[in-house]
């Protein structure tokens, strides 16, 4: 949403790090902007100064559809992960069940889940660097100056697989003037203990400046553990920090140094089991389901838990574990003609998941993805003006991402049990027979291991031509050149070191060998080596002095990507091509700030993960990385902030998106079909994950007590979104209804002698809405499983202090 700060404006300027231009005075994050200027603002709103283009500009001036959500919202409203953010910016989506499942889509296209092999179409960025693996955003942003949500390609300028939009967030920066801030936090709904804290202040004066932060959260799951092992899930149990140093010997040089780290340790890795289908969707029996296998007379009549949203019964899980970290070295130049600038930058991200497959307290299996990644980047740029009219930024862009990925599957002594089908379960069920059930998979382990390296160098150019003192336009070109390699491996062995022989029964070898599947040695997969290009021409009209017209037409993409089949087999990605429209008008009409925006997006070899049937696998289905021929999105969306007095803002935004499969037509049907009919027309339907409508309303209000140093502080954010089909196939069962998140606060400020503090009430989903982000389709093993349950109704009170 478009974002405006109750309080006095400290400039319209914003010195932030962006392309050939850093801090003109490293003192504060806001630069003073001329008396003159300050006097044509309205004076009841405050500029909104954003980066989208790397450079600092009002966003009001940008021919780009943005949502601007600033530092003051996000501390104040609590929007610290993606899926808040989601609840602040129309057109945003996103599925975190976990790191490495995180889904991030804009206009309801751009959603990856679960595949290393794979790029996100959404780019984020942080403090200038792109996060090649779509996990390293799964994480709290505290000490956030602001987040821009770019919608529409940005692939000229913010370079790699961001041909469908961008995130794009920028902390604050050191001060070598001292100040601090530092907040307590306690649930009342729910056991919590949250803090959040930094620090800036000059190490030289005028030369070297510091600033730290911390974070801590730790919240109790919504989701109790009945299992004897007790416990609860969907939790929250994270924390991280951030250090920098910014050094500026001179007006015109500086070096920045920045060190993050962030890591979670959270019984968060679940999908609540809802529906087991008895029958497909012709009324036929299914034969054998999750179910019935765990009716079976071993397992002694248990229940398993299906429909519960409160409640789970595990045994076999471990907490999940991931880490972010990184560093970077950002310099800047100021020669006067021009300005240099290097981003150096060096981050690694780790995961490690241990599940309990089945979700009962028996010991049948425990899977989950062991990832390691690590990423190396280099930009230059160079900006300038080439005459009066026209100026120019310019660079090169070296990216190395690296990823070592196994999927791990350790079978428990009951494993055989379940997994048998009915005719072999049926031939062992005796009390000599159970012990060859047991034998067949009790303590076996199964790994495949991909070894995904992509590096990337591209040449970029952008040129904004001032054609007269309102029209302008810009125009931008991209080349990317990209070589990617991949292997994968295959085995299975005996946890215990013995060797994994024969059980000596050929049905329980029959039981081990479809479970297990085939092991093979390395395989090198294709390599790729491709180019693409990346292109922009933009022109805008200033209408009045507070009102922009602006068109685009764009194009981009990401590259292929080296994959396997389930067996080993070599079978490439076809990289993904972007073309977009976009027709806007944004501005200032006296105290309405509106950014209206229409546009038309079109995806040809749209890559996705999706499911095909396959015999081989227990489930009777595997997922796999492939393309989807077409796919357009079509829709307008708005941003608006009107001030209505002094100290109340009320903030609208929405989104109407028609995004369908514009060919899709060999779909795999989903898994209620029989299997007689293998082939569904998806053509026309509306993209899985993509709701048609999205409303967001709030209002936010400071207001002093009778020149009293006391202040009051209320807020209300609502967001809404309309029914739409969360699985991967568009099964009948994928449906979420349409259903809207509510967030409020209230709380009181004390301002003495130039520090503030404040102590607040704030309520996360206040209505407790049931919902879920993601939803896993029933297998013969599994039945369907809500992937993306979101958090539950949390009310909290926060102690929050600035010095």
């Amino acid at each position: 949403m478009l974002s405006i700060d109750n309080k006095p404006s400290r400039g319209r300027g914003v010195a932030l790090l962006c392309a050939g231009l850093f801090l003109s005075t490293a003192s504060a994050a806001y630069a003073q902007a001329p008396a003159a200027e300050a006097e044509a603002a309205v004076d009841a709103a405050e500029a909104i100064v954003v980066t989208a283009r790397n450079r600092a500009e009002d966003i009001n001036d940008v021919p780009i559809p943005i949502s601007v959500v600033s530092g003051e919202t996000i501390a104040q409203q609590r929007v610290f992960t993606i899926a808040d953010l989601t609840q602040r910016a129309p057109g945003l989506t996103a599925t975190t069940p976990n790191a490495r499942r995180t889904g991030v889509s804009l206009r309801g296209i751009g959603r990856t889940s679960g595949n290393d092999n794979m790029e996100a179409a959404v780019g984020v960025i942080v403090d200038d660097v792109f996060l090649g693996h779509v996990g390293m955003t799964y994480q709290d942003f505290t000490d956030l100056q602001q987040v821009e949500i770019l919608r529409g390609p940005q692939g000229t300028l913010l370079g790699k697989n961001t041909s469908l939009g961008v995130l794009k967030y920028t902390s604050k920066l050191p001060s070598f003037t001292p100040e601090g801030v530092i907040e307590l936090e306690g649930g009342l709904s729910t056991p919590s203990f949250k803090a959040r804290g930094s620090y800036t202040n000059a190490l030289v004066d005028d030369v070297l400046a510091f600033r730290v932060s911390f974070f801590v959260d730790k919240q109790r799951g919504d989701i109790r553990n009945v299992n004897p092992r007790g416990g609860y899930w969907h939790e929250r149990d994270r924390w991280g920090g951030r250090a920098q140093l910014l050094f500026k010997p001179s007006d015109n040089f500086s070096l920045r140094l920045n060190l993050d780290s962030a890591e979670t340790n959270e019984n968060s890795n679940t999908k609540p089991f809802m529906v087991d289908p008895a029958t497909l969707n012709d009324g036929s029996a299914r034969t054998t389901t999750y179910s019935t296998r765990l009716a079976r007379s071993y397992f002694g009549g248990y229940t398993p838990i299906i429909g519960s949203w409160r409640t789970i019964d595990m045994d076999q899980a471990e907490p999940l574990i991931t880490r972010n970290r990184g560093v970077s070295v950002i310099a800047t130049w100021d020669t006067g003609p021009f300005e240099l600038k290097s981003i150096s930058a060096y981050r690694t991200f780790h995961f490690d998941a241990k599940n309990d497959s089945e979700q009962t307290r028996f010991a049948i299996a425990r899977g989950g993805t062991l990832v390691d990644t690590e990423q190396l980047s280099q930009e230059f740029r160079i900006a300038g003006s080439l005459t009066p009219s026209i100026e120019y930024q310019a660079g090169l862009y070296f990216f190395r991402i690296e990823t070592d990925t196994t999927s791990r599957n350790l079978y428990g002594a009951d494993a055989g049990a379940f997994y048998a089908t009915n005719a072999q379960y049926n031939t062992l069920n005796t009390p000599t027979g159970r012990e060859l059930l047991r034998a067949s998979l009790a303590n076996i382990f199964a790994f495949s291991n991909q070894n995904p390296i992509s590096d990337s160098q591209a040449a970029f150019a952008q040129f904004d031509w001032k054609v007269t003192d309102r029209a302008s336009i810009t125009a931008g070109i991209r080349y990317t050149r990209e070589q990617k390699k991949s292997n994968i491996t295959r085995t299975s062995f005996r946890a215990d070191g013995a060797p994994l022989v024969s059980t000596g029964n050929a049905t329980a070898d029959a039981i081990r060998s479809a479970q297990l599947g085939t092991d093979f040695a390395t395989i090198t997969g294709e390599r790729i080596d491709d180019d693409s290009i990346s292109w922009l021409i933009n022109p805008n009209y200033k209408l009045t002095d507070d009102v922009l017209l602006y068109a685009s037409a764009s194009g981009g993409g990401k590259s292929g990507a080296v994959a396997f089949e389930n067996n080993g087999t070599r079978r490439n990605v076809k990289p993904e091509k972007t073309t977009d429209f976009e027709l806007g008008v944004k501005g200032q009409f006296g105290p309405l700030t509106l950014n209206l925006n229409a546009y038309y997006t079109k995806v040809r070899d749209y890559q996705n993960v999706t499911s095909e049937p396959d015999p081989s696998s227990s489930t009777g289905y595997s997922s796999r990385l492939g393309n989807i021929p077409g796919v357009k999105a079509r829709g307008v969306e708005f941003d608006a902030a009107l001030q209505l007095l002094d100290g109340l803002s009320l903030t609208l935004g929405g989104a109407y998106n028609k995004a369908t499969y514009s060919d899709w037509s060999t779909a795999t049907c989903p898994r209620s079909y029989p299997a007689t009919v293998a082939i569904c027309n998806n053509t026309g339907r509306q993209v899985v994950g993509a709701p048609r409508w999205t409303i967001i309303t709030g209002f936010n209000y400071v207001g002093e007590l009778s020149n009293s140093g006391w202040s009051v502080h209320a807020f209300a954010n609502n967001s809404y979104r309309s029914r739409h089909n969360l699985e991967q196939l568009l099964s009948d069962y994928g449906w979420q209804k349409g259903y809207n998140l509510t967030d409020v606060g209230f709380g009181i400020i004390r301002d003495h002698g130039g520090a503030k503090t404040e102590l607040s009430v704030v309520a996360k989903n206040v209505f407790d809405t049931r919902y879920t982000t993601s939803i896993n389709d029933f297998s013969n093993t599994a039945p369907i499983g809500y992937d993306g349950i979101g958090a539950r109704r949390y009310v909290g009170a926060l102690l929050r202090t600035q010095f």
